[in-house]
């Protein structure tokens, strides 16, 4: 096209724009998702990128959070507002072709989102996504909450501020790997229980685009993303006290691993030739940290009992609580990708 005339603006389904993580296209073109982690990433010709994107913010969530990458530089954050539909993602850029990434830092818990649509001179084919591709099945850890106290401090402005899944270490580590990922996670959740509550647990959301329980539930079309390998992070809520006021019974072990064994057998229906890692807890120690890797070991000789001899368990050396409300910080993110690196090698021929 002649560069001199009017800004292009195409459609978030628009096959230039290549997306990572659980979305459906809308009849529109716009790309509906909520999810931590989900990525877009655009390539174009101008000095100016803008995106407009709308932000559902439910249950009380005043904003959400996003990451955007310009051109391979350092990720800087980005806040939502209620009122507002169009965002700069990049300005004042040198003219030529630049690469933009915009993922989603928070959860889909603090609402869905819709990116409608980009404009710039000119909207480029975007470079195509690594053919390596990593699922995380997880909770808040894996999301990234708690992860990031910049630019609001721990404790500071709303709960879901820390939230920055780009710096977790899933995604850390597949961008090492040169890989892509997809965020199964949901803070708070279990396999068996929740931090506080008893259901919906992952098995009940795992088949849903949005993970969440609904009458009218968008299904997940698994034949869109087929991992090399599936790192599942539960076990942290199940263990959980809550908040000290629900009735809350020790956890059953035997049912836990039950629950355990059973979702991987679901799992395993998806995706036949995927192995699975599965993981203990990073906030774990002692008599916890020991009890979680006998049910994950118990899990595993389940599954070998029952023919899937694909299934490895994984206990981190360390202990990560650096971040907000015992969560891992950003360091502590960098060190279970390095402690969860060898093992991921290893699996998959990395």
């Amino acid at each position: 096209m002649n560069r001199t005339d009017s800004p292009e603006t195409v459609a978030a389904a628009d096959p230039r724009i290549q997306i990572m993580g659980r979305h459906v296209a809308e009849v529109d073109g716009a790309v509906a998702f909520a999810a931590s982690g989900v990525t877009f990433t655009v390539r174009f010709e101008g000095t100016r990128l803008t995106a407009r994107l709308d932000d559902e913010l439910r249950g009380g969530t005043e904003h959400n959070w996003f990451t955007v990458v310009v051109d391979g530089g350092p990720p800087v954050r980005v806040r939502t507002r209620a009122e507002q539909d169009i965002y700069v993602l990049a300005e004042g850029l040198a003219p030529g072709e630049h690469t933009v990434v915009l993922s989603k830092a928070t959860e889909g818990q603090n609402g869905h989102n819709r990116l409608v649509s980009v404009t710039a001179d000119a909207i480029l084919p975007a470079p195509p996504l690594p053919e390596r591709r990593i699922e995380y099945i997880g909770d808040s850890i894996t999301s990234g909450y708690g992860a990031d106290p910049e630019p609001v401090a721990c404790g500071d402005g709303t709960w879901y501020d820390p939230t920055h899944a780009w710096v977790a270490y899933g995604p850390r580590l597949a961008r090492r790997l040169d890989a892509q990922w997809m965020l199964s996670s949901v803070s708070g959740m279990g396999m068996h229980r929740n931090w506080n509550t008893l259901s919906p647990v992952m098995p009940d959301v795992y088949d849903g685009v949005f993970m969440e329980t609904s009458a009218d539930l968008t299904p997940w079309d698994f034949d869109r993303y087929r991992p090399d390998l599936v790192v599942v992070a539960l076990g942290t809520n199940d263990f959980s006290d809550g908040d000290g006021e629900m009735p809350r019974e020790a956890l059953n072990g035997d049912v836990f691993v039950d629950a355990y064994a059973r979702f991987l057998a679901h799992v395993r229906d998806r995706y036949p030739d995927a192995p699975m890692l599965l993981v203990n807890s990073p906030v774990f120690e002692g008599e916890q940290k020991a009890r979680l890797a006998g049910y994950l070991d118990r899990v595993m000789a389940r599954r070998a009992a029952e023919g899937d001899t694909a299934v490895s368990t994984f206990t981190y050396a360390g202990r990560y609580v650096s971040g907000c409300d015992g969560h891992p910080g950003l360091g502590d993110h960098a060190a279970m990708a390095d402690e969860l690196e060898p093992t991921v090698r290893a699996l998959t021929g990395w």
